[in-house]
């Protein structure tokens, strides 16, 4: 199940890739279908490219250290890189 956790987004990207194939090949192939596919693997790509888990750097973390008690409410949100 940790696999699944780990390689969630990649796996929904394969599967709508998988299914968006189908639906365009069960008839056939043409150029138009190789297209669509085309630029769907690219924005998926490019989607997870955007959207993968980074590490912080030491300035945000000084930045949001000194923001802490300043008399302001302040949202921390922690995230798992997984």
């Amino acid at each position: 199940m940790q696999i699944i956790n780990h390689y969630s987004i990649l796996i929904s990207a394969l599967f709508v890739f998988g299914f968006t194939a189908l639906l365009l090949l069960r008839d056939g192939y043409t150029p138009k279908d190789g297209v669509i596919l085309i630029v769907l693997a690219v924005f998926l790509f490019f989607g997870w490219f955007s959207m993968r888990p980074q590490p912080g750097t030491s300035i945000e973390l000084d930045q949001y250290e000194s923001e802490i008690g300043q008399g302001q409410a302040v949202l921390l949100e922690m995230q798992s890189p997984y």
